[in-house]
């Protein structure tokens, strides 16, 4: 039974929900997840030195740094007497200073082991922590329980990073003019340690992470969560501070030093019902999610799953599991992540929309804020303190949250043919219309990730970046989406109002992606790689500071050429693709001119009326509704054409080097004598 929609009212409302947006941002978190190209080792450290020095703040000054974070919270202010430095330490920390051997991280591993009695170091350095992203994570020192068996990212407590040069400081205590410095080898070590925080935030379950930068004679203390990072000013690491630190840390409650207090272990018969029903075997590790008080309801998942595809330390850091539910004694899809605080929870979102029938949608079965598990780094910065010489950009506070939903989807690349491809999408597109004019709700985050598969029909999830068609302001300082999707329009000007025809263009460019990546076609895998590195991930950085692309797109759109080129299995495909490329590319088009028209002003006009009966088409997506409807009802349609295996253009294929390190060969090892492996790629 069809439900009515009402049409648009007004070219302002269909065209962009606000006269004001928030500025579009390209993060590493919406962009790596969909690249067609693994980024090499230096591109890596580059974009996430470059992504993060926006939410760097500091220099705070120790005293403050542990009496904030790592003092007892029963005595926040007290000023505990310094432990005076032990002479084995002094001496170890003297060693490893002189020494340019390998043996030096084992040396500072020496000294600083006496000082806690909870806690080991572990000379990290030859040997790889865990592969993460397809990079071999190897802090030169990391921190682990004491009794700890493995030398395992998903178990350590802080990681350290050892430089053997002043110069490798990203960090400059007293500029002026930036607090992180603009050098090659500080950019470096502040994208390699950013990279090392990723990790470590998304192997664990965490709130937020502390890391240790180690210099010749100096160390910067780190303390990262999902609104940015804090560093201390320099510190000599022959100090009472630096010991300090250490001890504190040893002393900490759990949720001082980040631990999920939320997440704990099942017990035995929660933990057998839970195998039996997920279909995990005895030898992999469970564990129990809470959605905390007044729902205490208990979720168990997979500790497999724990390595996700968090390509950053900050944002949402959003990552799901097929979870077992403990109270209801089934499976269910269960997603946590770090919600913008000054956004509606995404259950509330869901609920409304429940209410106006918009269709195609999961069903929720709870959603809680996780106790008062919040960022801190963007309460620091808003104290104004007078340490900030120069300010950072305005920070977001995140709050940890978890959804759970009655479906489990798959993903829109698991069709088993291109009718239920195309079926899925039109079903998305149908509840992303019913949401807009019945719920008055832009989505504002189409993604191929965000389209799912339940039953043969489509779903559309991730609701939290979405905005009421009346809210004409800009909602934060800016926002992200699935760059390979985002519309033209939107990619060439990051500051303008997100409206229903860029998420009706974000569709299109989903089922062009999906297309071409796997249903069935004639193209060679080299040919796809170079149309949807060119076309998709295309990005350039302006004189203004933002992020833009959207040319290539543009060009694309006016003159398909590869789809022209390609041969799909299934011909109807390319007859949607073909309409839609075309009728969403008169946005892009020039009116019209008396020389089209031959110098003819009848003619002319009647261009110009053609032309703005098109984009008249646009303000509303009945037109792409229909156009899937259409297709779908075409006769004699592949039932087998199901989704292939894209060989090289599988962003873990593309090339041989995705398990490389994130470290330099470094100049003291170059003997060869604790020789570190070099970079994934040759320069």
């Amino acid at each position: 039974m069809s439900r009515q929609i009402t049409p648009p009212q007004s070219q302002s409302r269909s065209l962009a929900i606000g006269s004001t947006d928030t500025p579009m941002s390209k993060k590493q978190s919406g962009f790596e997840s969909h690249s067609s190209t693994p980024l090499t080792r230096d591109q890596r450290l580059k974009n996430m030195a470059s992504e993060i020095s926006k939410y760097v703040v500091g220099p705070m000054p120790v005293s403050e740094f542990l009496n904030k974070f790592l003092r007892p919270e029963t005595a926040p202010n007290e000023q505990k007497s310094k432990t005076p430095v032990p002479n084995d330490t002094i001496k170890g920390i003297q060693t490893y200073i002189s020494s340019n051997s390998g043996n030096r991280y084992q040396a500072l591993v020496n000294a600083l082991q006496p000082i806690c009695s909870n806690f080991e170091f572990r000379d990290t350095n030859r040997e790889r922590v865990k592969t993460f992203q397809g990079y071999r994570i190897a802090p030169d020192v990391c921190v682990f329980n004491r009794g700890s068996d493995d030398v395992d990212i998903t178990q350590a407590e802080i990681m350290m990073e050892l430089k053997s040069d002043k110069t490798d400081d990203p960090f400059a205590d007293e500029s002026k003019v930036s607090f992180v410095k603009e050098s090659i080898a500080g950019r470096e070590t502040l994208g390699q340690t950013t990279v090392y925080a990723a990790a470590h935030q998304a192997s664990q379950f965490r709130t937020h992470a502390f890391s240790v930068l180690v210099f010749p004679t100096h160390a910067r203390l780190l303390r990262w969560d999902r609104s940015g990072v804090i560093v201390t000013k320099a510190l000599p690491i022959i100090s009472e501070e630096f010991v300090e630190f250490f001890q504190l840390y040893d002393e900490a409650t759990p949720s001082m030093r980040g631990i999920d207090t939320s997440v704990s272990i099942p017990s035995p018969e929660n933990a057998s019902n839970a195998r039996m029903s997920l279909g995990i075997g005895p030898n992999i590790s469970l564990v129990q999610l809470s959605l905390g008080s007044p729902l205490n309801e208990a979720f168990i998942v997979s500790r497999e799953e724990y390595m996700n595809n968090a390509y950053s330390p900050l944002g949402r850091s959003t990552r799901t599991f097929i979870a077992y539910s403990t109270s209801r004694q089934y499976n269910v899809f269960l997603k946590d992540s770090w919600r913008l605080d000054s956004q509606t929870p995404e259950h509330e979102i869901y609920a409304k929309l429940h209410a106006k029938n918009v269709p195609h949608l999961p069903t929720v079965l709870a959603g809680s804020d996780i106790f008062n598990q919040t960022t801190l780094t963007q309460d620091v910065l808003g104290e104004n303190p007078t340490w900030i010489k120069v300010q950072p950009k305005p920070l977001r506070k995140h709050r940890h949250y978890r959804l759970i939903l009655k479906e489990i989807a798959t993903p829109l690349s698991s069709f088993s043919s291109t009718k239920i491809l195309i079926s899925v999408v039109h079903d998305a597109i149908k509840a992303h219309r019913a949401a807009y004019f019945n719920a008055g709700i832009l989505h504002r985050d189409i993604s191929s990730g965000n389209i799912m598969i339940y039953n043969n029909g489509g779903l559309l999830i991730d609701w939290d970046l979405s905005k009421s068609t009346e809210d004409k302001s800009a909602r934060e300082s800016e926002r992200t989406g699935t760059w390979q999707f985002i519309s033209c329009r939107l990619l060439k000007d990051p500051t303008a109002a997100q409206g229903l025809t860029d998420d009706v263009e974000s569709f299109i460019h989903v089922l062009t992606w999906v297309s071409f990546r796997y249903a069935k076609h004639n193209s060679p895998d080299e040919a796809v790689l170079v149309f949807l590195t060119s076309v998709f991930d295309y990005a350039w950085t302006g004189k203004d500071g933002l992020t833009k692309g959207g040319n290539n797109k543009t060009n694309y759109l006016s003159s398909p050429s590869q789809l022209k080129e390609t041969e799909f299995e299934n011909p109807f495909l390319k007859t949607l693709l073909t309409k839609i490329t075309n009728t969403i590319s008169f946005r892009y088009r020039a009116e019209p001119s008396l020389e089209d028209a031959d110098d003819d002003e009848a003619t002319l006009n009647r261009l110009l009326n053609a032309h703005q009966k098109r984009l008249k088409r646009l303000e509303d997506s009945e037109w792409i509704v229909s156009e899937f409807a259409s297709a779908l009802n075409s006769p004699d349609w592949p039932v087998d054409d199901e989704a292939r295996k894209y060989g090289n253009t599988h962003p873990s294929r593309l090339t041989t080097h995705t398990s490389g390190s994130l470290k330099r060969k470094s100049s003291e090892d170059a003997g060869g004598k604790g020789k570190k492996t070099r970079a994934l790629t040759s320069r």
